[in-house]
């Protein structure tokens, strides 16, 4: 297939976005009675509605970052320009894992969702607290506000764990196992299971992640070109326009799957 119709279907996904764009600035309501509504009863900072929600707010996010660089003349840098559409994955495949399943499904991973994020807070505010230099150098008074985040998100820690107790669903939360399970439930979609898809999925998510694109060993999987060099040998990584297409259209199809399930669960009641 030649890069001009590569260009056309790389033109449709940023058609998509701009589509989406503007519902960013909106304050969506879900409606009384919806399966979303139902989902959150009982719970404390509606956590369905929210782990949903952030996922396709940060999901539009990195795509419109690659609308934005589109709008000029797009270089195609190996080793950079797919951790956005990779960054969207992500954002997307949180909001399809947590808006499928049943009922009890649904609310244990947002519950998964919700105290990872209070775990991993909590880390980052002990790594400050365990610092000798903060603790010599900065006021009692910020060391001591440290210690009441903490003490809060340990708070926030032991009534989730205790919510999440006896599930036999999530288990511990894990972004390769939801992107899966997301990835799943996409292929699953139409009326036979759709196998390229699901390693087209695994393949961008292991291929374009931040820690890949940091390393050299892409570099055995992408195009590269070999050089003979006085020394050894110089390998450069290249790109395409195809695979750049690629990769944003996945993002953009995982996207386009949140939203309809978004607009399904908050509009109206279902199973």
């Amino acid at each position: 297939m030649s890069d001009e119709l590569w260009l056309k279907r790389l033109q449709r996904s940023i058609t998509a976005i701009r589509g989406w764009e503007p519902r960013m600035g909106e304050h969506e309501l879900v409606a009384p009675g919806s399966s979303l509504a139902k989902d959150d009863e009982g719970l404390i900072g509606n956590p369905v509605r929210s782990a949903a929600r952030y996922g396709l707010i940060t999901a539009v996010d990195h795509l419109g970052l690659i609308e934005d660089l589109a709008k000029d003349e797009l270089t195609l840098r190996p080793s950079a320009i797919f951790t956005p559409a990779r960054a969207a994955l992500l954002g997307s495949s949180q909001a399809v894992w947590i808006l499928t399943g049943v009922r009890p499904q649904r609310i244990d991973r947002s519950l998964a969702v919700a105290l990872d994020e209070r775990i991993q807070h909590r880390t980052f505010i002990r790594d400050h607290l365990n610092d000798g230099y903060i603790r010599d150098n900065f006021s009692a008074g910020f060391v001591d506000d440290l210690r009441r985040v903490d003490a809060e998100l340990t708070g926030e820690v032991n009534r989730l764990e205790l919510l999440r107790k006896g599930t036999a669903y999530s288990g511990k939360f894990d972004t390769t196992r939801m992107m899966r399970e997301a990835a799943a439930h996409l292929t699953k979609a139409g009326e036979v299971d759709d196998e390229w898809m699901r390693l087209a999925l695994s393949y961008e998510w292991r291929i374009a992640s931040a820690a890949a694109h940091a390393r050299s060993w892409p570099m055995q999987v992408r195009k590269t070109e070999a050089l003979s060099a006085r020394g050894g040998d110089v390998r450069r990584m290249t790109s395409s326009v195809e695979e750049f297409a690629k990769s944003v259209g996945i993002a953009v199809l995982m996207t386009s799957e949140a939203w309809r399930l978004w607009d399904l669960r908050r509009e109206k009641h279902t199973k």
